[in-house]
C-alpha cells in the first residue's frame, strides 16, 4: 500500500484555500491543482509499505502521537517549489510552529524504529501542496503565486488527531482513504 501520515484539515480550512485558488489560478500557466477533499498537511511520507509492516507501523504512529499535545496551526504565505528557476509545484505555507517540527520528527524517529523507515535527508518544510506545475512554470509565473498570500490565510485550526492515509495513483489524479486517525495525547 501507498501511505503517508498527515494532518488532515477542518472544512472551514480546505475552503479558503479552495477561494484562494479559483481567485489565483485564472492568471496563471497550466497546472494540476489539488482539490479541496484532497488537501492535506504531509508529515510522513512512506511510499509501498508491505501487508506485514501495517501493525508495527500501527504501534509506532500510536506511540509518537501519544507523546504529543494537540495544537493550533495558521496557514500563512505562498510560493513555489523549486524557489528559484522553473516552478514544479504551488504550495501553500504553514506558520511556524515547534509542536508541529517535534510531532514531524518523533513520527519519522519512530517510525524509522519500528518499519526500517528511511527519514528524508531535507530538513521538513511544512506546506500545502495546491498545484503540480506541469509544464513547469516560469520565474514570472512563481512569482505571481508567491505573492498570492501575503499574510494569514483562513482561520487558526486545532491539530487534534494525525491520519495514516493510503494514496491511490489514478488516471484523474490520487485518491486518498484515511486508514487509521490517531489521537495526539493518546485520548479518543
Amino acid at each position: 500500500m501507498r501511505l503517508f501520515v498527515a494532518i488532515e484539515l477542518p472544512e472551514r480550512v480546505r475552503v479558503a484555500v479552495e477561494d484562494l485558488i479559483s481567485r489565483r489560478r485564472s492568471g496563471l500557466p497550466k497546472a494540476r491543482w489539488v482539490s479541496g477533499s484532497s488537501l492535506h498537511l504531509t508529515l510522513v511520507f512512506l511510499g509501498d509499505v508491505p501487508e506485514p509492516r501495517l501493525r508495527p507501523l500501527g504501534g509506532a504512529l500510536t506511540e509518537a502521537c501519544g507523546r504529543q499535545r494537540p495544537f493550533r496551526l495558521q496557514l500563512e504565505g505562498s510560493g513555489c517549489f523549486p524557489a528559484s528557476g522553473k516552478a514544479r509545484v504551488a504550495w501553500v505555507g504553514v506558520r511556524g510552529s515547534a509542536e508541529l517540527v517535534r510531532l514531524q520528527a518523533s513520527l519519522a524517529g519512530a517510525l524509522q524504529s519500528a518499519i526500517g523507515f528511511e527519514p528524508e535527508r531535507r530538513p521538513y518544510s511544512p506546506h500545502l501542496t495546491v498545484g503540480r506545475c506541469e509544464p513547469p512554470w516560469p520565474a514570472s509565473a512563481a512569482k505571481i503565486w508567491s505573492e498570492a498570500v501575503n499574510g494569514d490565510l483562513g482561520e487558526e485550526f486545532p491539530v487534534p488527531t494525525v491520519g495514516l492515509i493510503q494514496s491511490r495513483l489514478g488516471a484523474a489524479g490520487p485518491t486518498y482513504t484515511t486508514l487509521h486517525r490517531v489521537p495526539l495525547g493518546g485520548k479518543s
